[in-house]
């Protein structure tokens, strides 16, 4: 899983570099962005994952402790460099201009994982000449919704009983698949935020699901030809984002446990660090090379050469020492007083 997680954040990076380089549009498969279905990928991963996580048998506070180590100290170490590293380095290079207050306002207003009304996406005029204006790090607008499926399958464990889980899931995730294809569709009217939304509660669903019926699901060689067909024709429906998590989802995990490559990301998961990094990169990139001075391949390739090395810091430096206070979970009341 954690190869997949990199290959999917590596083609965030390059799927994200026609946009932000100003190439044109981003590639497409099936008439969704490459970046979308990558995203959609994650979300699958994070299902299966969190699912199981959450299963484990560990108390809730310890299921919520440790993911609030996962995402958020490295996501504070990314405000803070690219309010006081990215933006006042981008004005050596471009014309904008940097503001202090601006920068320290950047980080507050995003402290709670970029929330989608609350946020702020840039500083000051920093990427006013840039093709993809004002916008810093537009990856990390996914953050809030990872943590709010977080929060909704801690709460659903506890609150169904485990015969009912599996079913109750199953049901929620169908439910939700035709809610969010009827938002797709602008058959129902909501907010453009449910629109968006949507689509990725059904793909953490779908990992959650396939985690929870994994032992009721036959994987041979037939079962896989139907995922690949039942993605197939999702796709040409025009309804990926919605139909096809469910067997995008069993084709992750099978390739997760026919791969051999369970020793990468071992030692070093770079995956967030690269989702985290990759466009404050590209964006210093695009100030370098303006109006597509470099081919598209030759930015792609300094995106991932300069990501990389700032992912495996994040990694080394902040995502593993904070997982190693996983542990220490924080005490929500005080300790019995011993008798005397």
């Amino acid at each position: 899983m954690n190869a997949l997680r990199l290959l999917l954040a590596t083609m965030v990076v390059v799927s994200h570099s026609w946009q932000l380089g100003g190439y044109g549009p981003q590639p497409q498969v099936g008439g969704v962005a490459l970046g979308t279905w990558s995203v959609c990928g994650f979300f699958v991963i994070s299902g299966y994952l969190i699912t199981r996580s959450r299963l484990s048998g560990r108390p809730a506070i310890e299921f919520y402790w440790a993911r609030f180590l996962r995402i958020f100290p490295a996501f504070i170490v990314c405000l803070l460099v690219i309010a006081f590293v990215a933006a006042p380095l981008s004005t050596a290079i471009g014309p904008g201009q940097y503001s202090l207050v601006d920068a320290i306002g950047y980080v507050y207003h995003n402290l709670f994982l970029y929330p989608p009304v609350y946020g702020q996406q840039s500083i000051g005029d920093t990427l006013n000449t840039v093709p993809f204006a004002n916008n810093w790090d537009g990856p990390l607008w996914t953050l809030f919704y990872e943590a709010a499926c977080y929060v909704f399958i801690g709460i659903f464990v506890s609150v169904i009983r485990r015969r009912y889980l599996a079913t109750s899931l199953t049901i929620s995730f169908i439910v939700v698949t035709i809610a969010a294809s009827a938002f797709y569709s602008r058959s129902l009217a909501v907010n453009e935020l449910v629109v968006i939304a949507a689509p990725l509660l059904v793909a953490f669903l779908a990992g959650g699901v396939v985690y929870l019926c994994g032992n009721h699901i036959n994987a041979g060689p037939v079962m896989v030809v139907l995922a690949i067909a039942a993605l197939a024709l999702a796709t040409a429906s025009g309804f990926a984002v919605t139909l096809a998590p469910l067997p995008l989802a069993f084709l992750i995990v099978k390739l997760g446990n026919v791969l051999p490559l369970q020793k990468v990301g071992s030692r070093y998961d770079i995956s967030y660090g690269i989702y985290i990094y990759g466009c404050v990169v590209q964006q210093l990139l695009a100030l370098i090379f303006p109006g597509g001075a470099i081919s598209v391949w030759a930015f792609v390739s300094l995106s991932i050469l300069i990501t990389v090395p700032l992912a495996f810091l994040s990694s080394a430096l902040i995502e593993k020492p904070a997982l190693t206070l996983k542990t220490r979970v924080p005490q929500l009341r005080e300790p019995a007083a011993a008798p005397a």
